[in-house]
């Protein structure tokens, strides 16, 4: 066989192979597996939520307005963010009547994770609609947490949080994702992927 030669054919061809590198390695980081992420169900069958990695899952108690509750949380790490669900069992009709109503509890729980970063306690809110679906996991409806976006000051100034808060089914929930320089795509991705489960 002869090789025909084509003045110019050996930089063109270098200059497509560039080019294809390039665009694989944008595609390779946009399919990146730092975000591996899985579809995972509430411990107590609460919720369904996608978390990017495997999750971790905890119980501990901590105190909220005085009061001593068990808060259940569930999440993942990538890197130093963090991306993380909690319930809390709303308190009984004792705690309700000396004034410990489910709204206080649930503004507690968004004051503290809000005093972790630095951030002001009032950081407005804003209602979004969250997907309910039944046991089948198929959607019914839909229902309304409170959604804060936050930045830390001071020590903290490098920390965000972005979360929804809310009260279903007797319990306080929260969904949120907190740390440096999170990814507004990746973040978004996570908090629209919870669905509550009616029961």
């Amino acid at each position: 066989m002869v090789d025909i030669a084509v003045p110019g054919a050996s930089r063109s061809w270098r200059a497509v192979l560039a080019a294809l590198a390039a665009s694989l390695l944008l595609l390779l980081a946009a399919c990146s597996p730092e975000y591996d992420w899985r579809d995972v169900r509430g411990p107590g069958g609460e919720y369904w939520v996608q978390l990017p990695a495997r999750p971790a899952t905890m119980t501990r108690r901590i105190h909220l307005e005085g009061l001593e509750v068990e808060m259940t949380m569930q999440g993942a790490r990538v890197g130093e963010r963090a991306f993380t669900v909690a319930v809390v069992p709303l308190p009984g009709p004792d705690a309700e009547a000396a004034g410990m109503t489910s709204e206080r509890i649930l503004a507690a729980m968004r004051e503290q994770m809000l005093r972790n970063i630095g951030a002001p306690p009032t950081s407005p809110t804003q209602a979004v609609a969250v997907r309910l679906v039944g046991a089948d996991g198929r959607e019914v409806g839909k229902t309304q947490l409170q959604a804060v976006t936050a930045h830390g000051t001071g020590t903290h100034s490098a920390m965000e949080l972005h979360g929804r808060f809310g009260i279903f089914q007797g319990h306080a929930l929260q969904i949120v994702g907190i740390g440096p320089q999170l990814d507004p795509q990746q973040t978004e991705h996570f908090l629209e992927s919870l669905r509550l489960v009616q029961q």
